[in-house]
């Protein structure tokens, strides 16, 4: 918890100095248009909002050493099956290095998208705590913000209202 509160220090003091992309333009909110999001993924490819336009997005803000990220990480895993072909799932890890995000990835076997966010991302979708989740339908809106572990009623209620009932 050190390094986070270290780590959110060191990027609260380049937000002073570095003004952050115009994501942080757009507030957070349900019913309201997701921030954009331009970050690498793990394997240091682009990632944008824009390109998941047109399809649901499911959203997980997460890191290697939040001990409710490890345990709601695996049911998350362990729903991509029944969704992928509905939803995309998008995993955030905030703050930590692309090593320690690879390595806690293939551990627990994450099957879908990752990014790496130095910071920006967090800002503009509000973390203060780990994990958090966004649910944002085919046109861009947020349409459920969940702060702390996901129980499964509340991932699949949420999940319902992005994607629709199988």
């Amino acid at each position: 918890m050190r390094t986070f509160l270290c780590t959110a220090a060191a990027v609260a003091l380049l937000a002073i100095t570095q003004p952050l992309a115009a994501a942080a333009d757009v507030p957070l909110a349900v019913g309201k248009p997701a921030p954009p999001i331009s970050l690498l993924s793990v394997g240091g490819k682009p990632i944008t909002l824009a390109q998941f336009k047109g399809r649901p997005l499911y959203v997980n803000f997460f890191a290697s050493w939040c001990g409710p990220c490890k345990i709601e990480l695996p049911f998350i895993i362990k729903q991509y099956p029944a969704y992928k072909s509905r939803v995309t799932f998008l995993g955030i890890d905030e703050l930590e290095s692309p090593a320690q995000v690879n390595a806690f990835t293939k551990q627990i076997a994450i099957p879908y998208l990752i990014a790496l966010d130095p910071g920006p991302a967090g800002s503009s979708y509000e973390i203060e705590s780990l994990p958090k989740s966004i649910f944002i339908d085919k046109n861009g809106i947020v349409r459920a913000i969940w702060r702390g572990y996901i129980t499964p009623t509340i991932f699949r209620q949420n999940m319902d209202v992005i994607a629709g009932s199988p």
